[in-house]
């Protein structure tokens, strides 16, 4: 109802048969990479994202495009740790 084209969502489960192959930190990237054209605003949504190892460059990459709002989610301890609070400190909520 928005305007907003199937395109511009980008949904991702980790933990998922077809998200397997994108555990890996430069498959994940390219991926998402390859999905953003254009100036559009772009919805990513990401599941389990602890399940790639070094996401968090993933994430900190993706975040310096001006056209994207990302969505991550996870179930790990990891993201109780102190050290993700100061990896995105001030970069979201």
């Amino acid at each position: 109802d928005d305007g907003i084209g199937e395109e511009q969502i980008i949904t991702i489960a980790l933990d998922s048969e077809n998200g397997e192959r994108l555990q890996n930190r430069d498959e994940l990237s390219s991926f998402i990479r390859s999905k953003i054209n254009g100036e559009n605003t772009f919805f990513i949504f990401l599941d389990e994202v602890q399940l790639c190892d070094g996401f968090e460059k993933v994430l900190n990459g993706l975040n310096r495009e001006t056209n994207l709002d990302i969505y991550v989610t996870g179930s790990n301890s990891k993201f109780l740790s102190s050290d993700i609070l100061t990896e995105f400190r001030g970069r979201g909520d």
